[in-house]
């Protein structure tokens, strides 16, 4: 189905999933909604999809609630029948008119095997290597699958003064984001091999994982414009002035 696109909303059931199905169906371009969300949610639902998706829940949750997003995402993404997918979270809301204008600069800019994301760690410090933004995967359904196509997370979430300390444990987008550059990098699979050398905050190697992630930044991903979006977990629009501050780049 080259015309249509199948959209898989991942994640737990908030108050604003119904609406936000709802408004998803509105769209003219959407083949079917797939709802993947967990076992203890099923009695919570108590609104209608193309086809809800149940999945036992992780025994680790891999750090940031990974392996939650990972399998949440594989599970969904299996129902897929269009060519090109969005992977998108529960816990957030974007317009019509917004995925519209999102549908468009895809659509004009892809080069037919990236996958768009909402930003785009850049290259000037401070910043992330391999750090796709996790809130949208937008791209052809191959390109999406291999995302949550990878290991689940050995990592725990260590939050010693109640926030997570990124020089013990890795960032989520990065782990998600480096499996994927390592699909077409040698050097990319021996950092997310490696990740204590290459991929925390403190890694004394980290370095050498920019200069490859500056070679390859945007053969994998590519960042949309900036877009309203409802962030319901958090009852704001997405913080972009923060993001761009640690280094996030937009189109």
């Amino acid at each position: 189905m080259k015309d249509k696109i199948d959209i898989v909303i991942q994640g737990g059931v908030w108050p604003n999933t119904k609406s936000t199905i709802e408004t998803y169906f509105q769209l003219p371009f959407v083949n079917n909604i797939i709802f993947s969300t967990w076992e203890d949610d099923r009695e919570k639902i108590d609104f209608q999809a193309s086809k809800i998706v149940f999945s036992k829940p992780p025994a680790n949750d891999g750090g940031g609630n990974l392996n939650y997003q990972i399998i949440s995402s594989r599970n969904g993404l299996k129902e897929c029948v269009t060519d090109v997918v969005i992977k998108m979270r529960s816990d957030q809301t974007i317009l019509t008119d917004e995925m519209i204008k999102m549908k468009h600069f895809y659509e004009e800019n892809t080069n037919g095997h990236d996958v768009f994301v909402l930003g785009l760690m850049g290259l000037d410090l401070p910043s992330h290597p391999y750090h796709p933004q996790d809130h949208v995967f937008w791209g052809k359904i191959q390109d999406v699958k291999e995302i949550f196509d990878i290991p689940l997370s050995n990592w725990t979430t260590y939050k010693p003064n109640g926030e997570e300390d990124f020089s013990k444990n890795m960032r989520s987008p990065i782990y998600l984001g480096a499996y994927k550059y390592a699909r077409i990098s040698e050097i990319a699979k021996k950092h997310i091999e490696n990740p204590h050398e290459y991929l925390l905050d403190n890694s004394p190697k980290r370095h050498e994982a920019f200069e490859e992630y500056g070679r390859i930044r945007e053969e994998c991903f590519k960042p949309f414009p900036r877009i309203n979006l409802n962030w319901h977990k958090f009852n704001q629009g997405y913080p972009y002035s923060f993001y761009y501050d640690q280094g996030e780049r937009y189109g």
